[in-house]
């Protein structure tokens, strides 16, 4: 199985911590790995809202267009390894969180226990 991972878009997990309240949209990645096991977009093509985040890097979405609640998005590293990122980021309400010296990602891809880096 051959996954990529688009570096223009700005993905939950790797540029950024996921939040709830974030809207998320599939990434390419997500939509390859879906093909690839015969699954359908569960987003339909739209965007969703983050509102749970599990301490395993996954989380649920609730998308727009089918108002339902998927659960367990990859975002992320769990137990020091790379996991997929299947989603990106559309935007915050909160807003970008400044970058300090606890929550700046060092290598790449965010820990999985910051801020002990």
């Amino acid at each position: 199985m051959s996954v990529s991972v688009v570096t223009s878009e700005r993905l939950v997990g790797r540029d950024m911590q996921a939040r709830v309240g974030m809207s998320v949209k599939l990434t390419e990645q997500a939509m390859e790995r879906r093909r690839e096991n015969g699954r359908q977009d569960p987003s339909k093509g739209g965007t969703g809202t983050i509102v749970k985040v599990h301490p395993n890097w996954t989380v649920d979405v609730m998308w727009h267009n089918t108002k339902r609640v998927r659960v367990g998005y990859a975002c992320g590293t769990a137990a020091g390894k790379v996991r997929a990122f299947h989603l990106a980021l559309v935007s915050d309400e909160f807003g970008d969180r400044p970058e300090t010296e606890w929550n700046r990602c060092k290598t790449g891809v965010l820990p999985s226990r910051a801020p002990f880096v």
